[in-house]
């Protein structure tokens, strides 16, 4: 029994390490395999860039129709759903398939980019 509770402690300190230093924080979280929703924001995305569908499931028809809104005042030819700031600044290029600390950063952002587009 002693040999099977070292092994499980280990594997439960290695769990919680990592969890640490991930960088998804709230108010963005990872509700399923590739998406990535910012409550803040009011938007969900996948590899290919901003959600309406993921938005309505994971955030709400609410937070829906503001971005439909939004996306309709703007003007939808001028509203690029491929690229997208999220309330925390870091920014997302579907097109580039990389995510950056901010919008003028080239740093990539290996958590952010491994959620979205691997």
């Amino acid at each position: 029994m002693k040999s099977l509770l070292l092994p499980l402690s280990l594997l439960l300190a290695s769990h919680s390490v990592l969890s640490e230093n991930h960088t998804i924080h709230e108010p963005l979280f990872t509700p399923d395999k590739g998406v990535i929703c910012d409550r803040k924001a009011g938007f969900c995305v996948d590899s290919f860039g901003i959600s309406m569908a993921f938005t309505e499931e994971y955030l709400g028809v609410e937070a829906q129709e503001k971005m439909l809104e939004m996306i309709n005042r703007i003007g939808s030819k001028n509203f690029d759903t491929t690229r997208y700031s999220f309330s925390n600044k870091v920014y997302c290029d579907s097109e580039q398939r990389a995510c950056f600390v901010d919008r003028f950063s080239e740093e990539q952002l290996a958590d952010y980019t491994s959620i979205l587009f691997d």
